[in-house]
């Protein structure tokens, strides 16, 4: 699929340029690129760009090496912005599926297959809001990231917050404090476990990765009450670790042998398994699968 010469002319612009009209023309610069798309999807798509919109910029404003892994990404206008003001930079897609992407994705199930890279071959990694979507082995995916990281390679992981001061204004208004705890037909599409930062920490550790910088941010504008503010602040035992998301930077400094399995997050000392309900449901249904 190719992009339309509007989105492909944009690709030319000097990056700093490009950088200034982000910040000046956001919602312009999605539209063009995504006047490609089919036009029942394309306000969908749009939408989504608008809504991430801090979180884009951030990513796009940071620099990278040499060689990026770009993974678990599901929308092609980061995918192709990352790639324009970093030319410098050769980067890798992986994801289970980016729909309509003008860009060729590296296709795996992050939380079963080994990755298709060279051991210590990329110099960064962007990890961002996919950790709350896995739901069965997210050690094996630090494992194998780890791997394919070389010695110092930086990391960015973004991923809600479950202690974030939007958790508990829904826990207050009698909603789920998980607001992407629905049931979804792919489970993944949901928000099977929301992190906190000492289980994004436990789980980053036991494989290999030194936390550099660890906060949390907001990255849409939700108001939070002033009594609820202030609540925070005289009651916990972290009151800056509240935002809506987690935000980690690390690298790598030990090179991983295994996926490990801390029992503060698999208390069985092991993955999900096909077992109990979850298999029999697998045996009855998997023949009858689209």
């Amino acid at each position: 699929m190719s992009l339309p010469t509007t989105t492909a002319l944009e690709s030319h612009h000097e990056p700093s340029a490009l950088r200034r009209q982000i910040s000046t023309d956001y919602e312009g610069l999605v539209r063009r690129f995504y006047a490609y798309l089919p036009i029942e999807v394309r306000e969908i798509f749009i939408n989504d760009a608008i809504y991430h919109r801090l979180r884009y910029a951030e990513m796009l404003e940071r620099t990278y090496g040499r060689r990026i892994l770009e993974l678990g990404s599901d929308k092609p206008f980061i995918t192709h912005f990352l790639r324009v003001l970093n030319p410098q930079s050769k980067f890798e897609t992986v994801s289970i599926d980016i729909p309509f992407s003008p860009y060729p994705i590296t296709r795996i199930d992050i939380e079963s297959e080994v990755f298709p890279f060279a051991d210590e071959s990329f110099t960064d990694v962007i990890f961002t809001e996919v950790l709350e979507h896995l739901f069965r082995d997210p050690a094996w995916t630090m494992f194998q990231m780890n791997r394919v990281m070389a010695p110092g390679a930086r990391l960015f992981l973004t991923t809600p917050n479950a202690c974030g001061y939007d958790s508990l204004i829904n826990l207050l208004n009698q909603a789920n404090p998980n607001a992407r705890c629905q049931f979804y037909t792919a489970m993944e599409s949901g928000h099977p476990h929301l992190w906190t930062l000492g289980e994004c920490e436990l789980l980053l550790s036991a494989h290999g990765f030194t936390t550099d910088h660890a906060d949390t941010v907001d990255y849409v504008d939700i108001p939070m009450p002033l009594t609820l503010k202030a609540f925070l602040f005289a009651q916990a035992s972290h009151p800056q670790h509240h935002g809506q998301a987690l935000r980690i930077e690390a690298h790598k400094s030990v090179a991983a042998t295994a996926a490990m399995y801390p029992l503060g997050l698999f208390p069985e000392g092991q993955p999900v398994q096909l077992r109990g309900a979850l298999r029999e449901w697998a045996a009855q249904n998997l023949d009858r699968a689209p």
